[in-house]
């Protein structure tokens, strides 16, 4: 993280809020981690994490390994006491495992906020809030797999055949 001067301006915030995605880009967790205080609550959909090293296991390491060098492109801030909520795009490349599945070298982009509550002296993240539709993250990452989906509409047509001839018989 850069100096350690406390967050006392919306310039301070948005500075801050800049590095943090900054951090992201690359694939060095525990810079990214630094971000957060000890004890932060994060919450993202369908998963709760409490302090750092859930963090950092459950956050920050899938997603790193699933799209190193991704890109948070902020779109717009809000500025409240000790929070700022912020609208952003989630562009990156599939080039590693996420959530079960191979690299696919697929593009996402994903808008999603997040509600980031912190400290303005320790210049940590203490809580957050990160709202984004992990389904068309999936989605996205899944579309690009022929075979899979050749197997799916085989299948498919498969027991639409099997119906049908059944119900024939009858």
């Amino acid at each position: 993280m850069a100096a350690s001067t406390a967050l006392a301006t919306v310039s301070d915030i948005r500075a801050f809020i800049e590095e943090y995605f900054k951090a992201w880009e690359g694939t060095d967790e525990e810079r990214i981690v630094s971000y957060y205080a000890e004890n932060v609550a994060l919450e993202i959909p369908g998963m709760v994490m409490n302090g750092t090293t859930a963090l950092r296991d459950q956050f920050v390491r899938p997603f790193i390994a699933g799209f190193p060098g991704n890109r948070h492109i902020v779109k717009k801030m809000i500025f409240g006491k000790n929070v700022v909520v912020v609208e952003w795009s989630f562009e990156a490349d599939h080039k590693g495992p996420f959530a079960g599945r191979a690299p696919t070298g697929s593009a996402v982009k994903v808008p999603g906020t997040g509600v980031y509550e912190f400290d303005p002296v320790s210049r940590k993240i203490t809580a957050a809030r990160i709202y984004f539709d992990l389904a068309t993250l999936l989605k996205q990452i899944s579309s690009h797999q022929p075979q899979v989906l050749q197997e799916l509409l085989m299948s498919w047509f498969a027991s639409r055949a099997f119906s049908n001839s059944t119900s024939a018989c009858y």
